[in-house]
């Protein structure tokens, strides 16, 4: 199972745009998930397999990659605001 972290309001006021990523993350993982149950082939040796299959292959890859994408922005800019808040007069 995949998790996705949902950020929380507050951040989602500073920084609106991670809202639209979550989204775009939770359809990477669906579609990851769903092309990897469909072809099961996937996960095993490329050997003989169908283009379906190979195009499949790729597709999952680039949905993996850019939930990894994703997740390191989120955690750039959520650095940034916590550097942010610290410097914040109390």
């Amino acid at each position: 199972m995949q998790r996705v972290r949902v950020p929380p309001s507050c951040d989602l006021v500073l920084e609106p745009q991670l809202g639209p990523l979550v989204l775009l993350e939770i359809a990477a993982a669906v579609a990851s998930n769903a092309l990897c149950g469909q072809h099961v082939h996937i996960e095993g040796h490329p050997f003989q397999e169908t283009e379906e299959v190979a195009a499949a292959r790729v597709v999952a890859h680039h949905c993996e990659a850019l939930r990894g994408a994703i997740r390191q922005y989120r955690r750039l800019v959520l650095e940034r605001l916590r550097a942010e808040q610290t410097d914040w007069p109390v």
